[in-house]
């Protein structure tokens, strides 16, 4: 696989030129496709709803209950692996293996980050173990990457095992005392390529994407160093591997997936995380016909209130249907996260959200 010569954290803070024209040709074509909007505009009626809910239920952030075990619910600032870790102690064979990598010294984290490595082999992932929407993460393939990855980002890391395959995100949501899990949401996660022709640039492959193009301003700082060469004929560059929406991949509505058989699975997976009841779970399987038999699932990540239903970001989705997954998301959220406060989760006050959103902002800013 062709990669990057530069590693995420060093991409430039802008990365070529492009014509005016065409600049503003994408400008126009994202602004058509509301799930290129930013967030300020599309989730105003949304905090409508929220602010609705919170009034019909008496608790405006009854949703933090949702998942008691998960600061806040998952809502924001939540430690990655305090839902990962009971999944790997009471389910290791649906996780991805992973260790936490705490504060110590620089030569400590790395000597630890690479036994792992040793012992699960590479490539590795490192991410945040707070952190969201793809923010940091990173896969590291050498002893190097990992070495600057760790010493250049200093707080609890995660470092995981990769695992090939078909990513998907899978919405779950399951009132306490049920059996039976929802599956609110299934999104096939798939990453953006370009074939080469021997004749253009990667630049002008990019540009001349149908998908890419829309993105061209993230894919051209993040290979930055490579869009004046020239892929060979039928060489395919993937432009995206890490499976969010902000950071370039495509999401495809899969909710034709659901099938009794991965409900199974995934009732086996929620009693393996005790207080945990509402979110989306990251996953990979071998391939796309193992999803729906509920097999060999392995979590990426387990995601809190705080997630998407993320087939509302099928191109062309209409907006309407998009609000209306979106508002019947955060009904549940509400309805199960009242129901776990009925029975004794905390509940996080809206002070302390607060804080812990300007907490996550500073963070964001230390973060690729």
């Amino acid at each position: 696989m062709w990669l990057p010569a530069s590693l995420p954290w060093q991409a430039p803070l802008s990365a070529g030129t492009m014509p005016l024209r065409e600049r503003l040709q994408i400008r126009l074509a994202r602004m058509r496709r509301w799930e290129f909007w930013p967030s300020w505009l599309y989730y105003g009626p949304i905090v409508l709803w929220i602010l609705w809910l919170g009034l019909k239920h008496r608790s405006p952030t009854a949703f933090t209950a949702a998942n008691p075990a998960i600061e806040a619910g998952g809502m924001v600032g939540e430690r990655k692996h305090q839902a990962l870790q009971p999944l790997q102690d009471n389910a290791p064979d649906l996780v991805a293996q992973f260790v936490l990598v705490g504060e110590a010294s620089a030569l400590q984290r790395i000597g630890q980050a690479l036994a792992f490595a040793d012992d699960h082999g590479w490539p590795v992932v490192l991410k945040p173990d707070v952190g969201q929407r793809g923010r940091g993460v990173h896969i590291a393939r050498n002893a190097q990457e990992v070495g600057e990855y760790l010493g250049r980002f200093p707080g609890p890391v995660i470092v995981q095992r990769y695992v090939a395959g078909e990513e998907f995100g899978v919405f779950v949501a399951r009132m306490p005392g049920q059996r039976e899990v929802q599956i609110v949401s299934i999104v096939h996660k798939t990453f953006p390529q370009v074939g080469g022709d021997g004749v253009r640039s990667l630049r002008a492959l990019i540009l001349a994407d149908a998908r890419a193009r829309l993105i061209a301003n993230l894919l051209f700082k993040r290979w930055a160093a490579e869009l004046d060469r020239v892929p060979a004929e039928g060489e395919v560059v993937q432009l995206v591997e890490i499976g969010a929406h902000c950071r370039g991949s495509l999401f495809l509505d899969a909710r034709n997936l659901a099938t009794p058989a991965l409900q199974a699975t995934l009732g086996r997976l929620l009693d393996a995380v005790p207080g945990y009841s509402f979110g989306r779970m990251d996953v990979r399987v071998p391939s796309s016909a193992h999803l729906p038999r509920g097999e060999g699932l392995q979590v990426l990540e387990l995601n809190g209130v705080s997630a998407e239903s993320a087939h509302i970001y099928h191109p062309d989705t209409p907006l309407l249907e998009g609000y209306r997954a979106m508002l019947h998301q955060w009904s549940l959220a509400f309805e199960i996260g009242a129901a776990h406060a009925r029975a004794g989760a905390p509940v996080t006050s809206a002070w302390e959200l607060l804080r812990l959103f300007r907490a996550d902002l500073r963070r964001g800013a230390e973060w690729f």
